[in-house]
């Protein structure tokens, strides 16, 4: 990724050098998108370009800090509600901010699909290559999550990851304030192999706690990639379990990929899949395209094609 660098600011000390700057990166993409659920247009364009700004700095004892946001992001960022800011060291990394939960830190999601991370709307997803996840960005119960804090040390191949949010995540209406979240992460890697595990609580000030344990593991064999989940909620969202599995391939520019999952909630189920491939132009364009579906009765699939850049 190319970037240009908007300031550089270097503060001289009688032994130490601490320096920060501020970099700007951005993303777009451009195609075609095939709604099949739509009444009418089911097939439209679709374009957007976005800026990203990263500051980072060292103090003179060594540690590490800084944020990022985007620029149509820039007043939520300013309130905490999107964007995060960090510290760094040996001690390990804090954030704040728009963070995702410790479970979703350790345990990822499943390839994205398409070139605008295409969602069949399966139960529950934002995105159905999204992973269910009840802390951070997940949504489960209440969006128990932003603005949270994340902290993460690895060691060797261990990796622990906790989590929280404050309990005013900025949503709108009484159902989403004073729901306090909390989330323990860990995993441990080995070679091309990984397992990881996760713990989240969701309590709110009305209603009962929610409880969810997630468990995922992920092998990589040459250009091969497989990855696999299982999660179990208890308390307000018994019932839920939610199951998927994951491969991506890749054969010089061209990356293959594909997921199934099911998710379970009470008497309702449903299972998707999503099909997709990448191919690299070079210099940071590549065409990008996919379909996925939930096959959830009286839906359709949907289907896009375009071009993703990064600058």
């Amino acid at each position: 990724m190319k970037k240009v660098l908007l300031a550089t600011t270097v503060l001289a000390m009688t032994a130490t050098v601490a320096a920060a700057e501020v970099t700007l990166s951005g993303n777009g993409r451009m195609g075609v998108v095939y709604n099949g659920n739509a009444a009418s247009d089911k097939l439209q364009f679709s374009s957007r370009i976005r800026a990203v700004f990263t500051m980072s700095g060292e103090t003179d004892g060594g540690l590490a800090f800084g944020g990022t946001f985007r620029a149509d992001n820039a007043g939520p960022a300013a309130a905490g509600a999107a964007g995060n800011v960090f510290i760094s060291g040996a001690f390990g990394k804090l954030a704040m901010g728009d963070v995702v939960g410790a479970a979703e830190e350790v345990i990822g999601d499943l390839p994205e699909i398409g070139f605008t991370d295409l969602s069949g709307g399966l139960i529950l997803d934002a995105n159905d290559n999204d992973i269910l996840f009840l802390t951070g960005d997940g949504v489960i119960y209440a969006n128990a999550g932003n603005p949270g804090a994340l902290y993460t040390y690895s060691t060797g191949g261990l990796t622990f990851a906790l989590g929280m949010n404050d309990g005013n995540n900025n949503l709108s209406g009484a159902a989403f304030d004073g729901t306090q979240a909390y989330s323990v992460g860990v995993k441990y890697a080995v070679d091309a192999y990984s397992v990881s595990l996760g713990y989240e609580v969701a309590d709110p000030t009305v209603g009962a706690s929610a409880k969810h344990l997630i468990i995922g593991g992920e092998a990589t064999f040459g250009t091969t990639t497989l990855k696999a989940y299982y999660g179990d909620g208890s308390g307000a969202i018994s019932g839920l379990k939610h199951y998927g599995l994951g491969v991506s391939h890749s054969m010089d520019a061209l990356t293959l990929k594909a997921y199934v999952k099911r998710t379970e909630v009470g008497a309702s189920s449903a299972t998707g899949y999503g099909l997709g491939a990448a191919y690299s132009l070079g210099g940071g364009a590549t065409v990008e395209g996919g379909i996925v579906d939930n096959n959830v009765a009286g839906t359709k699939p949907v289907a896009d094609l375009g071009v993703k850049f990064t600058f």
